[in-house]
C-alpha cells in the first residue's frame, strides 16, 4: 500500500488523484489477471505486485528529481537503522541471562519487543555462559533499597518496557501502511514483521543457556501461584539461589549457532526492508529513527540495571580464577579430598560434584 509521508503527503497525494487515477483504481478494485502482468511486465510488474507496481511506477515518473533524491537519502538512513539500533541494543545472551536466571520471562520478553534490533553474536565462540555476571574492579555498584523501592522500581520498569513496545509496534505498523517498498510493494507487513522476528532470536538464545546452566531457588515454586510469586519478585528480594554451569553439549552448541545465524538473517532482512522503503523523506526517516532509538535505549538500560543487580545479589568473584567453566585444572588442589571435594570462599560455597561446578551464594 503506498502514500503518504508527512512531508511529501501532499505532493504524491496530488499525483495519485490527478496523473494516476487509472493505475490507482485498479489498485483498489484488488482484481489480478495476466494482462496486467503483460501490460507492465518490462515495467517490473510480476504476479504479486502486479497491482501496486503500476501505480509506485506512476507517482515516481510524476516526482521532481528533487523528490527523488530526497527519498534515495532517506533510503540509507533507514538502510543504517537496523545496524546502528543493534550497535545500541541487547544481545540474545544479556536477555537469556534476565529470562533463565532472573526467573523474569515476561520483563524479558517485553524488553526484547521494544528493542527490535539484535546485537550479533559470533558463531561457534567459546563464551562463558555466565562471564555477564563477573565483578570487575571499580564497577560502580547499585543503590541498595528498600523493599518498598525495589517494588516501585519494578512496577516503573513494566511500564517503560510496555511503553517501548508501544512505540515500536505503532512506528512498524505506521510505516508499513503509509510507506511502499520497492522490494515487495504489495506488502504492509514488512516493519512489523522485523520487529515481531527478534522475538524467535531471544527466544533461541534463553533455550542455549537453558542448557548449560541450571538454576535452583530456594523459594518454592510447585504451583502457578509460586511461580508468579517469584516471576514478580524483585531479584534482589528474592533468596539465595544455586546457579550449576553444565558441560558443554551438542545440542548447546547447535542451539546457539542457530541463535547467531538467526541475528544475521535478521539484520539482513531489516537491512533489505529498511532500504527499499519509498515514498518518505529525510525528515520522516529521522524521527522514525528517533523512536526507534527511544524505545531500544530505554529497554536497554532496564536490562543493564536488571544485569547489575543480579551480579551484585551472585557475589562472583573473578579473582577465584574459577571462571566458571567445568575447568578440571582449577581443581587439581581438592583431588585427594574426593570427587565431592569443596571450598568456601566469603560467602560463596563453590562444589566440585561429578565433573559440575555448582555455585552457592549466600545472602
Amino acid at each position: 500500500m503506498m502514500t503518504l509521508s508527512s512531508a511529501f503527503g501532499f505532493i504524491f497525494d496530488t499525483i495519485l488523484h490527478s496523473n494516476c487515477t487509472a493505475e490507482y483504481a485498479a489498485y483498489l478494485a484488488g482484481k489480478k489477471s495476466a494482462q496486467y502482468v503483460h501490460i507492465y511486465q518490462f515495467t517490473g510488474a510480476v504476479w504479486t505486485n502486479q497491482l501496486a507496481e503500476p501505480v509506485v511506477n506512476c507517482i515516481l515518473k510524476s516526482t521532481s528529481p528533487y523528490v527523488q533524491a530526497s527519498m534515495a537519502s532517506a533510503g540509507v538512513l533507514l538502510g543504517l537503522t537496523p545496524t546502528i539500533l543493534a550497535a545500541v541494543g541487547s544481545s540474545a545472551e544479556e536477555t537469556a541471562m534476565l529470562f533463565i536466571l532472573s526467573k523474569r520471562p515476561l520483563l524479558a520478553v517485553f524488553l526484547a519487543g521494544g528493542s527490535p534490533a539484535v546485537f550479533p553474536m559470533r558463531s561457534f565462540e567459546d563464551q562463558d555462559p555466565i562471564g555477564l555476571l563477573k565483578k570487575r574492579p571499580g564497577r560502580l555498584s547499585p543503590p541498595r533499597l528498600s523493599n518498598k523501592g525495589q517494588l516501585a522500581i519494578m512496577v516503573l520498569e513494566y511500564i517503560i518496557a510496555l511503553a517501548a513496545v508501544a512505540n515500536v509496534v505503532t512506528v512498524a505498523y505506521d510505516l508499513g501502511m503509509q510507506i511502499s517498498s520497492s522490494f515487495a510493494p504489495e506488502t504492509t507487513y514488512l516493519p512489523l514483521l522485523w520487529a515481531v522476528l527478534n522475538l524467535a532470536i531471544h527466544t533461541s538464545g534463553a533455550v542455549a543457556l537453558y542448557l548449560r546452566v541450571t538454576v535452583e531457588s530456594q523459594l518454592p515454586c510447585n504451583t502457578p501461584f509460586d511461580y508468579l510469586r517469584i516471576h514478580f519478585t524483585p531479584v534482589s528480594m528474592q533468596r539465595p539461589h544455586t546457579i550449576e554451569v553444565l558441560p558443554e553439549t551438542y545440542w548447546f552448541i547447535a542451539v546457539s549457532w542457530l541463535t547467531s545465524t538467526l541475528t544475521v538473517c535478521h539484520g539482513l532482512y531489516a537491512t533489505l526492508a529498511f532500504s527499499s522503503m519509498l515514498f518518505i523523506s529525510v525528515k520522516d526517516s529521522l524521527r522514525v529513527i528517533s523512536r526507534f532509538m527511544a524505545s531500544v535505549i530505554c529497554c536497554r538500560v532496564i536490562l543493564m540495571y536488571e544485569l547489575e543487580v543480579l551480579r551484585d545479589s551472585s557475589k562472583f568473584k573473578p579473582e577465584s580464577e574459577l571462571e566458571m567453566q567445568g575447568q578440571a585444572v582449577e581443581f587439581s588442589n581438592f583431588s585427594h579430598q574426593g570427587p565431592d571435594a569443596a571450598t568456601r570462599t566469603g560467602s560463596k560455597e563453590i562444589l566440585l560434584e561429578g565433573g559440575h561446578i555448582k555455585c552457592t551464594t549466600r545472602g
